[in-house]
């Protein structure tokens, strides 16, 4: 996820001399495998196939991290939860259920470290309702809050910090059902098929969208990340759906800017913008 809805920002501020600190969360071991080159792989059966794709799931992401120009990768190690719905969900070790207390102050530490002017994460959705997504929402926006209260978590140094913008990720509705509409020409299966498919579960309203990022200069970066991600990507229907749209259907990255200690102007090109 660090690639199909950040990579393009974390590129370009990488190139522009930002430092970006990416926080995963989870070790993705409950996820399925598209490369058929990993073997008989059965993560949601075998516990030793959940251990063997932690391993090649980090390796990948510190991967996909070097390319873009990550300044620190930040492993937090929690056991990936599953899809909503699945009965991993119910697992104490999941990461849906972790201490959000604990999870809280791991990433203050990592903001009052850090100390940066910007933080994105995923929206109040968690993008598609995703629990880990979710979870990952609730501490970093309390960790926002709570990294600048002198009062909270006051054994964690350096001292306070304050995060002067924070953005979360938005996929416009609008280019969502042009995609899916695309998809359906080619026969695939979308949520558009869906007798009981509701419009405002995904995306984001268009007016909502307050930042609009430009990636095509590294949009070629962006793609050799995300497709160092073999386990989700190879073989995938959107591995090549991607090379053969992503000129005209992913030029730009959107945000919400959901907090700001500046002046936000109508349309950002930019989340650096009056910093």
């Amino acid at each position: 996820d660090e690639c199909s809805g950040t990579g393009g920002l974390i590129a370009r501020s990488s190139r522009d001399g930002h430092a970006c600190i990416l926080i995963t969360c989870t070790n993705g071991e409950w996820g399925e495998v598209k490369d058929k080159k990993l073997g008989d792989l059965r993560p949601r059966e075998r516990a030793e196939d959940r251990r063997r794709l932690a391993a090649i799931r980090k390796a990948e992401l510190e991967k996909a991290a070097e390319i873009l120009g990550v300044a620190r990768l930040c492993l937090l190690g929690y056991q990936d939860s599953g899809m909503e719905g699945w009965d991993s969900n119910q697992d104490p070790a999941a990461f849906r259920n972790a201490d959000f207390e604990e999870v809280t102050g791991k990433i203050v530490r990592l903001i009052r470290e850090h100390r940066p002017d910007v933080l994105v994460t995923y929206n109040e959705k968690g993008g598609y309702g995703h629990p880990d997504h979710l979870m990952a929402h609730r501490a970093a926006m309390a960790a926002a809050d709570a990294a600048g209260d002198a009062g909270r978590f006051p054994e964690i140094g350096p001292g306070p910090w304050r995060v002067r913008k924070i953005y979360h990720t938005a996929w416009p509705r609008s280019r969502m059902l042009r995609i899916w509409r695309i998809m359906r020409l080619m026969g695939r299966k979308t949520p558009l098929d869906d007798p009981d498919f509701q419009l405002d579960k995904f995306g984001t309203e268009d007016a909502l969208i307050t930042t609009r990022v430009d990636v095509r200069p590294v949009l070629r970066k962006k793609w050799r990340a995300l497709f160092s991600h073999r386990s989700q990507m190879a073989g995938n229907f959107f591995w090549w759906f991607f090379r053969i749209t992503g000129r005209w259907l992913y030029i730009e990255e959107t945000f919400v800017c959901v907090r700001s200690d500046v002046p936000v102007e109508p349309t950002e090109r930019t989340l650096f913008e009056g910093l």
